[in-house]
């Protein structure tokens, strides 16, 4: 893998990760557990979040042929769908209340999963942005391989930002975390724009042609 394409994976996925978007999410939903607790919560939302995403580097693009989807047609879609998750970034449209009040330490659902693992780490864009990054007529075995490998990376330190979230929450401030995610936010947007000019790309010399 070059050292650029390296780069734009590695920058891609840790945006529309977003692992310190999530520290809101897992101080709310984490809000009756004592510190051990915590510790697991992040443990297992990492784990899970990056199994994830490493399945469908893996199968992604298999269930695309599967189901008679060309690559063209899932990066336009796909770039639509990085372009909401920036604009809500940008824009600070919430979600994480929704799911924070159905959850708890005494309820039957496991947090971890449902809503850090999936939909805040490993949600609809992250999914999208794993497939298009790995598609194999872009890159190769060991592409996907490294890009799998950047993915288990970002969530490792994912994991330590979650255990240390109240303190990275009482540094950063609501301010600091608003202009973050809004800076995080911009840059994706400009990504899935790219994303879906690629995807149009077929189409436009097809037209001209």
């Amino acid at each position: 893998m070059h050292s650029d394409k390296l780069l734009h994976d590695a920058i891609t996925l840790f945006v529309v990760i977003n692992p310190f978007g999530a520290v809101p999410v897992f101080l709310a939903v984490t809000r009756d557990m004592t510190a051990r607790e915590r510790a697991r919560v992040a443990l297992r939302a990492s784990i899970a979040a990056g199994a994830i995403l490493v399945a469908f580097i893996a199968l992604g693009e298999f269930i695309l042929d599967g189901m008679n989807i060309s690559l063209a047609s899932f990066r336009v879609a796909g770039g639509l769908v990085l372009l909401l998750v920036a604009l809500k970034m940008v824009l600070q449209v919430e979600s994480g209340p929704a799911f924070v009040g159905e959850t708890g330490r005494s309820g039957s659902a496991d947090v971890a999963i449902f809503p850090l693992a999936t939909p805040f780490l490993a949600g609809p864009g992250a999914i999208m942005a794993a497939v298009l990054l790995t598609d194999n007529d872009s890159a190769t075995l060991a592409d996907q391989f490294v890009t799998a490998w950047i993915v288990i990376t970002i969530f490792a330190f994912t994991y330590f930002v979650l255990r240390g979230a109240s303190a990275i929450q009482h540094r950063l401030g609501s301010t600091g975390a608003s202009v973050m995610s809004r800076v995080f936010g911009l840059v994706l947007a400009a990504l899935a724009i790219q994303t879906m000019l690629e995807g149009l790309k077929p189409y436009w010399v097809s037209v001209r042609g």
